[in-house]
């Protein structure tokens, strides 16, 4: 037997065995796939003004070049958060993940459901969005004009 042979064998079939893929199982949380292992992960030129609030077991990560961004997950979600402008209002509740990138105005989002929410402002009005439902709620904002969007339900909308 070659020791290519044995040590995949080792390595693949021995359980206990150091090498052995036992010792190597895949532990890493989905949420976290960067594997950072905090639950709040706040950058950017102005991480000081970033109120982040967790109650459960979920995630934030806020990168704040911006205004205030104000996080909160009540559950097991995740909030990806990037804000370059004004303050930004964001809460979750349930299992369900909102991922942002404000380049506009003023920003509020809220999601309670388990749906996923994307929104992707350059807005220079106000743009407001909640998600009361299961379904994937995607946006893009922009002009002048403010902007609201509220979904109730299972079904997938885009924004315009």
């Amino acid at each position: 037997m070659s020791s290519l042979v044995r040590a995949l064998l080792v390595m693949c079939v021995i359980p206990g065995c150091e090498g052995s893929s036992a010792d190597h199982a895949d532990t890493s949380d989905p949420l976290d796939p960067a594997g950072k292992g905090s639950h709040i992960v706040v950058t950017g030129s102005h991480a000081g003004d970033v109120a982040p609030t967790i109650t459960g077991g979920g995630y934030i990560t806020v990168e704040n070049n911006g205004g205030h961004v104000a996080a909160t997950v009540t559950g097991t979600g995740k909030e990806d958060i990037v804000n370059n402008g004004a303050a930004v209002a964001v809460t979750l509740t349930g299992k369900g993940y909102l991922n942002i990138v404000n380049n506009g105005q003023v920003l509020t989002a809220t999601n309670t459901g388990n749906g996923e929410m994307s929104i992707d402002s350059t807005a220079t009005g106000a743009v407001t969005v909640t998600n009361t439902g299961n379904g994937r709620v995607t946006v893009t904002a922009t002009g002048a004009a403010a902007i609201t969007v509220t979904h109730t339900g299972d079904d997938d909308i885009v924004y315009p």
